[in-house]
């Protein structure tokens, strides 16, 4: 497998074109990407849909090139390296940006720079205005909760303990599923911050778990690796047999493979389907592209399908943009398209994908829906 040079920070970004675009005989997309800090398991995963996804595109003749950069997981790297990529007038389009704090520094500097946005790692609602050249792949935060919510109290889990991430994500996050639940028969009777990364996340789960506010669920509105520890200690130290659910960008591969019985019944609202088990032409090249590539563990990933998906849907626009420019691609992406049996029509949100799937941690591991 051939590996290109990964970008570490924005000091060794890539020198800047002069704004002409140079002929080229490859397309070159911008990925930052969180490969060190505590998004870095995410990182890997979408990082594998994509060279998946461009090398599956290359059997057809399309040669693009990833500029991966690392932005460390932090929102301000995230903003300078989209800035540097809009610039290089050879960088068609980014596509990764991982997290809502991400998003909302760096797509701004993409939109003053014209530089496409195709894809990224945030269900926002307030990202999603319609501004031209930022492209949606995914339900919203908040239908996906509004799901999650319906999906609780419909078990009659009517008093829900949640722990959520003190940052833009879960405030937001944590103030919606407030604003709903009565709707569907459920009480909130905690609501504990926790820090991003996590170093808190056992003593927020023990408020929110305190046995006095008799919790029937309990919902983790926090990254992934947050969000394992807290389960674990939500089983082993709380002694908390009921019901948990976690947010769709928990559901790598790290997860899936994940053989701890703590998570057994652990439940998320997926924004992809199951690569594993769907049986779109997208989901069986994915398979396939997996085993030439000798990856199989990523079949396992919605993450790397996540990446897989964007990385097609790049492909398929560009193939049939009207020429390999920016422009170019913002046309072939306003137009509806089939992107592997999957249909990707954007709306006037610029949202071309809307699927939700409730799917649960197995007792074999295995996630299923």
């Amino acid at each position: 497998m051939k590996r290109r040079g990964l970008l570490q920070g924005a000091g060794a970004a890539l020198a800047l074109a002069s704004g002409v675009v140079r002929a080229s005989p490859r397309l070159r997309i911008g990925v930052p990407l969180p490969f060190t800090g505590v998004q870095s398991e995410v990182a890997n995963d979408l990082r594998a849909g994509y060279e998946m996804a461009f090398a599956h595109a290359s059997e057809a003749g399309l040669n693009l090139e990833p500029v991966w950069a690392d932005d460390e997981a932090k929102a301000d790297q995230t903003a300078r390296l989209v800035e540097q990529f809009a610039r290089d007038r050879s960088i068609l389009a980014t596509t990764g940006i991982v997290g809502t704090p991400h998003a909302k520094a760096a797509v701004p500097r993409a939109v003053v720079g014209g530089l496409p946005v195709v894809g990224l790692r945030s269900g926002a609602v307030e990202l999603r205005d319609g501004t031209r050249g930022v492209y949606h792949l995914r339900a919203s935060y908040t239908d996906e909760l509004t799901r999650m919510v319906r999906t609780i109290g419909g078990a009659s889990l009517n008093r829900l303990a949640v722990v959520y991430s003190n940052d833009a994500f879960g405030t937001a996050a944590a103030a919606h599923v407030a604003g709903i639940v009565a709707e569907h028969g459920v009480t909130v009777v905690s609501n504990e911050p926790a820090e991003r990364g996590g170093s808190d996340i056992q003593a927020a789960v023990s408020k929110a778990l305190d046995p006095s506010k008799h919790a029937k669920a309990l919902l983790l509105l926090v990254l992934e690796g947050p969000m394992l520890k807290g389960v674990t200690h939500a089983r082993t130290k709380m002694s908390f047999l009921a019901p948990v659910f976690c947010m769709s960008f928990c559901a790598t591969r790290r997860l899936a493979e994940a053989t701890d019985p703590n998570l057994v019944g652990l439940g998320l609202v997926s924004a992809f389907p199951l690569p594993r088990t769907d049986l779109s032409p997208l989901a069986d090249h994915f398979r396939k592209v997996a085993v030439d590539w000798s990856r199989p563990g990523v079949i396992h990933s919605l993450t790397a399908f996540e990446g897989y998906l964007y990385g097609s849907v790049l492909a398929s626009a560009i193939r049939r943009a009207p020429d390999t420019s920016r422009a170019g691609l913002v046309a072939a992406l306003n137009a509806p398209q089939e992107v592997g049996g999957i249909r990707v029509a954007f709306d006037s949100k610029l949202v071309g994908y809307h699927y939700l799937q409730l799917i649960y941690k197995s007792g074999t591991g295995v996630l299923r829906a």
